[in-house]
């Protein structure tokens, strides 16, 4: 792994909108362990990977 990085306030602003987001759907608060297991799922990191692929084409 890469040495830690300071966290970009897109970042912090992305996990706030996760936060919101499933808070509003499930009625309940996700914890960051749980955003963090979250984000680490395959199926994720294929769409964010996939999608950041998509930027750089000028597609996204």
């Amino acid at each position: 792994m890469e040495p830690v990085q300071p966290i970009d306030d897109t970042i912090r602003d992305a996990v706030a909108t996760i936060t919101h987001y499933v808070t509003e759907v499930t009625g309940q608060k996700p914890t960051q362990p749980e955003i963090a297991r979250a984000l680490k799922r395959y199926f994720v990191l294929k769409e964010i990977s996939d999608h950041i692929v998509a930027q750089w084409n000028g597609e996204a």
